[in-house]
């Protein structure tokens, strides 16, 4: 309903743009129905991961032993945050390069640090480094620029969910929660570009995309309906689709902005 909702006012807006403000702009209706599926993928992963951990192809991890792996779940969303952050201070292209390397273990340190404080034992999310490799890359490939950052992680989520779905173990365990590591830059990129070139329905724009939060209290309980028909492990083919579709919008906004003459001016600017 979400979805049919927001094409009809975009396609409605588009014929007779009187009265319907920032909802005309292809940019940010695409962008409302990204930030949807980004909480409710962020969200949903990180629920339903406690469910999949105690069935005996994850392990049967349960009670305290989840504790690790659940923190280094929401811990990967602060190690790509951390490293987004580094555009901030600007650094020399050198320096930065050097801190997006360096910052993302800093943080997956204090994930680990914290977990050992807490008594946990950790020894099975060491080989987690060598996941985060492919977050650093994903920062170099994605060159700053909001769209092809937000197209690569799509991508790169996408793919770390179908792994998980096709494999058990700690490989499908690493997997699923490398999501966070790729979700952490979206939130950022997804707005930057669903705003541009909005105006003065700027501010409207950004109400209405904060409305998308609504997708964390929708898809959690979609897959967990589903868990319940087809397993908790086969249901996390929600948050491929989720991912699939980030990684549409990154590719597909870039052209929406060309057509309107800003496409060069948004890549210019920083995607974290």
């Amino acid at each position: 309903m979400v979805v049919i909702g927001l094409f009809f006012a975009n396609t409605t807006a588009q014929k007779n743009p009187e009265g319907w403000g920032a909802m005309k702009y292809p940019q940010l209706v695409l962008g409302m129905l990204a930030l949807f599926a980004y909480v409710g993928v962020e969200v949903t992963i990180g629920s339903n991961l406690g469910e999949l951990l105690v069935t005996a192809d994850f392990g049967s991890i349960s009670g305290p032993a989840l504790a690790p792996y659940m923190s280094m779940y929401w811990g990967s969303l602060m190690i790509g945050r951390w490293a987004g952050a580094i555009t901030v201070f600007n650094p020399s292209s050198q320096l930065k390069k050097i801190l997006l390397i360096v910052v993302p273990y800093v943080a997956f340190g204090v994930v680990l640090a914290a977990n050992a404080i807490s008594g946990q034992d950790v020894t099975p999310l060491y080989a987690y480094a060598f996941v985060i490799l492919f977050q650093i890359a994903g920062f170099f490939l994605g060159k700053d620029q909001p769209s092809r950052t937000l197209m690569i992680f799509g991508l790169m989520g996408m793919t770390a969910m179908l792994i998980g779905l096709f494999t058990t173990g700690t490989i499908a365990i690493f997997a699923f929660m490398s999501g966070g590591l790729f979700l952490s830059i979206m939130w950022p990129s997804i707005f930057s570009l669903a705003i541009a070139g909005l105006g003065k329905y700027t501010s409207q724009g950004s109400a209405f995309l904060v409305m998308m939060i609504l997708g964390g209290g929708i898809i959690p309980p979609l897959q967990g309906k589903l868990a319940d028909i087809i397993g908790i492990h086969a249901s996390y083919f929600i948050p491929v689709l989720c991912f699939a579709f980030i990684a549409f919008y990154g590719w597909k906004v870039i052209g929406i902005l060309e057509k309107q003459g800003i496409g060069k001016e948004i890549e210019v600017g920083g995607a974290h």
